[in-house]
């Protein structure tokens, strides 16, 4: 699994977001790995297709230094057309914290798709 990834990291005064825009390879997938410590809990996820939009119902996880999907799945079959988001309650009891470097991982995107995912934290 290859594809591209470009990482860009924003900070606010009180919300900051970590964007991943990403080219899927020729198998429709992509990977990457953060290359800053973060740590946090999630607000809110929001997915982005560009012009090249990918596949239908494309898969994202992004994976904790555990291995854990801190999405809990909830980034799973993306529209090829609209821009989604997914909100968590942005605290310790609903939102997911992390800490460490995050992975990204896109499949079923298609050959050549370009996206955007947004993860807004605190």
């Amino acid at each position: 699994m290859a594809g591209s990834v470009t990482i860009s990291y924003v900070s606010h005064d009180t919300v900051k977001y970590v964007e991943w825009t990403w080219t899927s390879d020729g198998s429709g997938d992509v990977s990457g790995t953060d290359t800053k410590t973060l740590s946090g809990v999630v607000l809110r996820w929001a997915t982005n297709p560009s012009a090249t939009a990918p596949t239908n119902n494309y898969d994202i996880v992004v994976n904790d230094d555990d291995g854990i999907d801190i999405a809990a799945g909830g980034l799973a079959n993306r529209n090829t057309s609209s821009s989604e988001q997914v909100l968590t309650g942005g605290d310790a009891k609903d939102g997911a914290a992390f800490m460490g470097k995050l992975s990204l991982v896109v499949s079923n995107a298609g050959d050549s798709k370009i996206g955007t995912l947004r993860m807004y934290y605190r």
